[in-house]
């Protein structure tokens, strides 16, 4: 069910996971995922709601105390979906559909739980003032807008990133290609000694293939592999 959604979306779910875990449940329904998507933060549905002078703390607040805690004390692992939890993802990916949006990300989710009018997070969102012609309508002006320096959009911040279909980016991992350059990234992050992988070791290992046009063209610059490491040190020593 969770193929088309994008990374802050499975981001949010992992989340509801662990509220419900808080909670001693051994299934996942709205309350949770709304619960997950206020913990994610940093996505397009809670800054929508944030456009929307919602009271983030006082929705998850009052969403918790509407949830009687479960007996379930010490389970772990991916709980089952409850079926007013499916009902709200199906929701999600019509409201997806209507958008011509060919993933589901965070703004659909929260889409779905306010359409989904008899869950705890609708109630809770009604309380507030928020109703769904409203969310939708922020929600666009926001996919639309630019950068505007009187707000941070947290998916501006981040880029693209929300709105990448997962099954395109599983086509470029099947790629012998791009496995090949991460190798190569890899080796460069632990000869450099470094935890993780960076953006410079990403370009260090296109540089080492002779095969990639990349290389090619940046050499013709006089940007090889050695003069970037010579560079960083220089960089290092200052």
């Amino acid at each position: 069910m969770h193929e088309r959604f994008s990374d802050r979306a499975r981001h949010a779910m992992a989340l509801a996971n662990r509220e419900a875990g808080k909670l001693n449940h051994t299934y996942l329904k709205p309350a949770h995922l709304m619960l997950g998507l206020i913990a994610e933060g940093d996505c397009v549905a809670i800054e929508t709601l944030r456009l929307l002078d919602v009271n983030l703390d006082k929705v998850r607040g009052e969403v918790s105390a509407r949830m009687d805690k479960g007996e379930a004390e010490g389970s772990v692992g991916r709980r089952a979906h409850a079926d007013d939890l499916r009902t709200v993802i199906n929701l999600a990916i019509q409201e997806a559909r209507k958008l011509n949006h060919r993933y589901v990300g965070t703004e659909h989710l929260i889409l779905g739980l306010l359409a989904h009018g008899e869950s705890i997070p609708a109630q809770v969102l009604l309380d507030q003032g928020v109703n769904l012609d409203q969310l939708r309508e922020k929600t666009l002006a926001l996919l639309r807008s630019s950068i505007d320096p009187s707000h941070d959009l947290a998916h501006s911040r981040h880029g693209d990133f929300e709105w990448v279909h997962q099954q395109e980016l599983a086509k470029a991992f099947r790629s012998p290609t791009f496995w090949h350059a991460l190798i190569l990234a890899v080796d460069a992050a632990n000869r450099a000694g470094a935890g993780e992988i960076e953006p410079v070791h990403l370009l260090l290992a296109l540089l080492r293939d002779p095969t990639n046009e990349i290389a090619e063209l940046l050499a013709e610059k006089g940007v090889t592999a050695n003069w970037v490491r010579e560079r960083l040190a220089a960089k290092n020593e200052t």
